[in-house]
């Protein structure tokens, strides 16, 4: 998929989930499960959070260490900032005072929460909002089906391979690490889960 393609997905998704904020009357959303973080911005690091608005610009926050994959990854509609302190204190400036915010209720620990809650004030209003990306995860695009499509290939072929050189007198251990060792060597980042092998 070319990065014009990439950049167009990424702001069909966000524009999506403006959508549904503007159905639900919340301002902006605070994304912060990696998985939904990743699929709306591109980001693969581990320290980032999003801020998408109903209306405007998207944010996406991160610190000094992911400044160059930030500036790598991301598409140019999110404005981003690279954060010396505290990710949830840069979020609570980019929220207008007394506004609905959205967040994920799986993935913002009770302690995040309740700090905020603390930045945004007594006006602003904390609003659930879980399954609203993972909603839009549902319906697959062009380009996630042909990188499904791909993914598989990867994994048969290295499967392939694998039984190709045998099983007998293999630990299902090994095998495992076999069969993720092959994945890698084609060009998968890791696998999407633990290889399961048993005899």
């Amino acid at each position: 998929m070319s990065a014009e393609a990439e950049e167009a997905a990424l702001l069909a998704r966000a524009g999506a989930v403006a959508e549904v904020l503007r159905e639900r009357e919340v301002e902006a959303l605070l994304v912060s499960e990696p998985v939904n973080l990743r699929y709306l911005t591109g980001f693969t690091g581990s320290s980032g959070l999003a801020l998408i608005p109903a209306e405007g610009e998207p944010g996406f926050f991160t610190d000094f260490r992911y400044e160059t994959q930030s500036e790598a990854q991301l598409p140019g509609i999110f404005a981003r900032e690279i954060v010396t302190g505290d990710l949830l204190e840069a979020v609570a400036h980019g929220v207008a005072e007394g506004g609905r915010l959205g967040f994920e209720e799986a993935s913002l620990s009770v302690k995040r929460h309740a700090r905020l809650a603390e930045l945004l004030g007594e006006g602003s209003e904390l609003v659930p909002c879980g399954g609203v990306i993972e909603g839009l995860r549902e319906v697959k695009d062009a380009g996630e089906v042909a990188r499904i499509r791909a993914a598989a290939e990867l994994a048969e072929e290295a499967l392939r391979g694998v039984l190709e050189e045998g099983l007998a007198g293999r630990t299902e251990r090994e095998v495992a690490i076999e069969l993720e060792l092959r994945m890698r060597r084609l060009g998968a980042e890791r696998p999407s889960f633990p290889s399961i092998v048993a005899a």
